[in-house]
């Protein structure tokens, strides 16, 4: 008697296929269909089958990986067909977009399967498929399916959340906001240091100098010379006189003639200088520098 009604290589496998829908990401997953035979071939019809399923990956030594599995007994229908969909999560479906992933199908000790999956850049896309940690701007207030507000929440009691939680080290999604994001590490174009991954660098100026502390040096006690440049203007004498009258007048212009006119000295004495900055003149004013920028929510992938 045949009491071992097992799929072995019997199993014919409509489809294996990711199907990530785009409209719902809880239908989100890998649709597995197939026909459930026994040894003679024949269709288990309205019968129960008990299925291990194995999503995983190959490392660099050439070991699997695993990234998810699920125990599931599955009815057939009239046909012997059975459906079910695998929901790896967010979290994993980052791994397998990521990855060249293999699903494996066993029942009891029997491989039934064993293929890799293959991707299609739609499934991929509509399941936001982009690797755990990646930051983008939102504008919105509820994150999407699968992300998180980078407002600095605690992330313990969200599903999916084991992966970012180890990549962050800490159970909070960073806070950002009123940030801007920078690269992490040393420039290569001049040289500076962005801050270190997962940390935020404090705002700063570069070094410069601006002109203060005005002063007038002290000339001491002295005094100024003043030149006048002498003229003459010859007149006729009175009476019928021939002799000639020299009328005198002084212009200011070097060289002198008649001797120096010198200026009272001032005694030792400085000169103060007044004067500030007209605020006004530099637009709008703020305890911050800032280029002009646009308002978003930053959300991070579990």
């Amino acid at each position: 008697m045949k009491s071992k009604l097992l799929l072995l290589t019997s199993l014919i496998l409509l489809t294996v296929a990711t199907s990530f829908s785009q409209s719902s990401a809880s239908s989100a997953g890998i649709a597995v269909q197939g026909i459930a035979r026994d040894n003679n071939n024949t269709a288990r019809i309205s019968a129960s089958v008990s299925l291990a399923f194995e999503i995983y990956y190959l490392n660099n030594s050439n070991n699997a990986v695993p990234i998810y599995s699920e125990n599931v007994t599955l009815q057939t229908d009239a046909f012997g067909v059975f459906s079910h969909v695998l929901d790896p999560g967010s979290a994993n479906n980052a791994i397998i977009a990521n990855n060249i992933a293999y699903l494996r199908i066993t029942e009891g000790a029997s491989i039934i399967s064993d293929e890799k999956l293959k991707h299609v850049p739609y499934a991929i896309a509509a399941s936001n498929g982009v690797p755990t940690g990646s930051i983008m701007p939102f504008v919105g207030t509820v994150a999407p399916p699968g992300w998180v507000i980078c407002d600095g929440g605690s992330l313990t009691s969200v599903p999916s959340s084991a992966a970012l939680i180890g990549l962050l080290g800490s159970n909070n999604s960073p806070n950002l906001q009123g940030m801007f994001l920078r690269g992490a590490g040393v420039s290569p174009v001049n040289g500076q240091a962005g801050p270190s991954l997962n940390t935020t660098q404090n705002d700063a100026y570069q070094d410069h100098g601006h002109f203060n502390n005005f002063s007038i040096n002290n000339g001491g006690n002295h005094s100024h010379t003043t030149y006048l440049k002498q003229h003459a203007t010859e007149v006729a004498g009175a009476g019928g006189n021939n002799a000639n009258v020299r009328a005198v007048s002084y212009d200011g212009n070097p060289p002198q003639v008649n001797g120096d006119i010198i200026a009272n000295p001032a005694g030792n004495h400085s000169h103060g200088i007044s004067g500030g900055v007209s605020w006004a003149n530099y637009g709008n004013r703020s305890s911050e520098t800032r280029p002009v920028n646009y308002g978003v929510n930053y959300i991070i992938k579990l």
